[in-house]
């Protein structure tokens, strides 16, 4: 019993290092995204539009250094991460055979599936 404890103990630290190191480069990925669009906001002079773009014109703006593009991206890098963040958790707990925490991983991830499309309608 002590040993699995240990593994059990040995998985969840390993789990929230991984979750602690996603959180550290995805907020440092945002915010270099954001502060490109930014500067590339201000040296181009350009008048005030949407800073955010649709998701079909992302890959375009971005190879053409659309300001907006770089900010959309990095506003969607940081909603993501809670995302990211529950589905390792999810996987963690189904390794270890944790029914509550599964489910309420879920219940979780479909709330956010329905506010996203609640948001997108």
């Amino acid at each position: 019993m002590e040993c699995q404890f240990d593994s059990r103990h040995e998985k969840l630290h390993r789990l929230n290092r991984r979750i602690s190191l996603m959180l550290h480069w995805g907020i440092a990925a945002s915010l270099v995204l954001i502060v490109c669009g930014l500067i590339l906001f201000l040296v181009s002079g350009a008048a005030h539009t949407s800073p955010m773009l649709p998701l079909p014109s992302l890959i375009n703006g971005f190879i053409t250094l659309d300001p907006s593009a770089f900010i959309t991206l990095g506003v969607i890098f940081i909603l993501l991460l809670p995302a990211i963040m529950l589905i390792l958790s999810l996987v963690y707990f189904f390794a270890v055979k944790e029914k509550q925490p599964v489910i309420v991983c879920i219940v979780l991830l479909l709330m956010l599936a329905c506010s996203l499309i609640l948001v997108l309608k």
